[in-house]
C-alpha cells in the first residue's frame, strides 16, 4: 500500500495531459471566447437628453455579398442635414432579407477622390421611429470597420458591425472567411467608382488639441498577443498587438509599422469577439515617443479602422485598415451634399485596406 501514491498521481497526471491535449485541440484560439461584445451599456448615457433622431440623405454605397444572396445588405448614406453639429459623418444602414433595417452612424475617411474608403461604427444604432425617414438612435455601443476598396472589376468592401443586442455580432453566425462585398456607387447599378474631387467647404472640422498626455493603456500592456503582417501594392505592413492589464479581454495596444514610418506609431485598440470573428477595433491618438517606447500620446490626429479577423488553424486572417485626420471624426460634420470625394484632401493613410495574417 505504501508505493501506491506514485501510481495514482502518475495516473492522474497522464489524465490531466490528454484531456489538456484534447482542450486544446478544439478549443478557441485564447483571444477568442465567442461571448457577447465586452462593452455593453454606454456609461456616458444620460437618460434625462432629448431622443437622437437620424435622417440618412444621399446614398453613396450599396454593398451586397454576390456568395450571400440571403444575406443583409449594407448601404452607406450621407446626411440628409446640414452640419448636424458633428454627430456623424455618415450613415451605414443594414437592411435583413426580411426588409428590417438598422442604421448605424458611421464615422471615416473615403480616400483617393472615394476610390478607397476606411470607416467605423463606434456609436448607438437606430430604428424606425414611424416619423417618415427618421431613425431614433439609441444610446447603446456598437463597434465595427467597414474598409472600402476600388478593384478592377468593381468596389469591394469588407466589413461587420459587433451590435450591442446580438451575441455574436451583425452577422450573427460563425464563417470560415469574411464576406466580399459587391458595392456598386449611388443607386445605379452600372455606375463605375468614379474619383471625386475633394470640396472642404462641405466639411467642418474642429483640429485637435496638440497636447502630448501620457497613455495610461501603452503602460498597462506588456504582453505580445498577436504579431500580423500584410501587403499592399508592395508595401510590407506589420503589426504587434499588446494585451492591456486594466481590461485583458477588450483593451490593448496596436504597434503600427508602415513603409517610412520611424519610429513605429501605437494606438489603442478594442477588442471584439464574434461567431468566429476578431475585431480590433480602433479610434485612437497615435503614440510616437522613442524616448518613451511608444509611453506618450501625440493628440495632433486622430486614426480609425482596425483589423477584422477570422479564425485560422494557426492564427488569424483578414483584413486592416487605418487612417488619420487632423480632426476627431466626432468633431467633423457634413453638408448634405457631400460626396465620396470630400475626405480626399482631409484624411491621411495609414493603412490602406490591406489583407493581413496573424499567429
Amino acid at each position: 500500500m505504501t508505493g501506491s501514491p506514485l501510481p495514482l498521481k502518475l495516473l492522474a497526471l497522464v489524465a490531466a495531459l490528454a484531456v489538456a491535449a484534447g482542450c486544446a485541440h478544439n478549443q478557441h484560439h485564447p483571444l477568442h471566447r465567442d461571448s457577447q461584445p465586452a462593452v455593453t451599456g454606454n456609461p456616458a448615457a444620460d437618460p434625462t437628453l432629448p431622443p437622437r433622431l437620424g435622417r440618412p440623405g444621399r446614398l453613396l454605397l450599396q454593398c451586397a455579398s454576390p456568395a450571400d444572396l440571403n444575406s443583409a445588405r449594407w448601404d452607406v448614406h450621407a446626411s440628409a442635414q446640414d452640419f448636424d453639429e458633428g454627430r456623424q459623418s455618415f450613415f451605414l444602414k443594414r437592411t435583413d432579407p426580411v426588409g428590417s433595417e438598422t442604421l448605424y452612424p458611421l464615422h471615416g475617411h473615403f480616400l483617393d477622390g472615394g476610390s478607397t474608403g476606411v470607416f467605423m461604427v463606434h456609436d448607438g444604432r437606430g430604428a424606425k421611429n414611424g416619423q417618415g425617414d427618421a431613425f431614433l438612435i439609441d444610446q447603446s455601443v456598437n463597434m465595427g470597420v467597414l474598409l472600402f476598396r476600388a478593384t478592377g472589376d468593381g468596389a469591394r468592401a469588407i466589413l461587420d458591425v459587433f451590435a450591442e443586442e446580438r451575441e455574436n455580432g451583425a452577422s450573427g453566425r460563425a464563417k470560415s472567411a469574411l464576406d466580399d462585398y459587391f458595392c456598386q456607387q449611388g443607386e445605379a447599378a452600372d455606375t463605375p467608382v468614379a474619383r471625386h474631387a475633394a470640396q472642404p467647404g462641405h466639411v467642418r472640422m474642429q483640429p485637435n488639441s496638440g497636447a502630448t498626455p501620457p497613455s495610461y493603456w501603452f503602460r498597462e500592456s506588456d504582453k505580445t498577443l498577436l504579431t500580423c503582417r500584410g501587403t499592399a501594392a508592395a508595401d510590407e505592413y506589420r503589426f504587434e498587438l499588446l494585451g492591456s492589464k486594466i481590461w485583458p479581454g477588450h483593451l490593448g495596444f496596436l504597434i503600427v509599422h508602415a513603409p517610412g514610418a520611424d519610429p513605429p506609431v501605437g494606438y489603442n485598440v478594442h477588442l471584439l469577439a464574434g461567431a468566429g470573428r476578431l475585431l480590433i477595433h480602433a479610434h485612437s491618438y497615435p503614440h510616437r515617443s522613442r524616448a518613451h517606447l511608444l509611453n506618450t500620446m501625440e493628440e495632433t490626429e486622430t486614426v480609425i479602422g482596425g483589423l477584422l479577423l477570422v479564425e485560422t488553424r494557426d492564427g488569424y486572417a483578414g483584413w486592416a485598415g487605418l487612417a488619420s485626420s487632423a480632426a476627431d471624426p466626432y468633431n467633423m460634420s457634413f453638408s448634405r451634399d457631400a460626396t465620396m470625394g470630400d475626405y480626399a484632401s482631409l484624411g491621411r493613410t495609414v493603412v490602406p485596406p490591406t489583407p493581413v495574417t496573424c499567429r
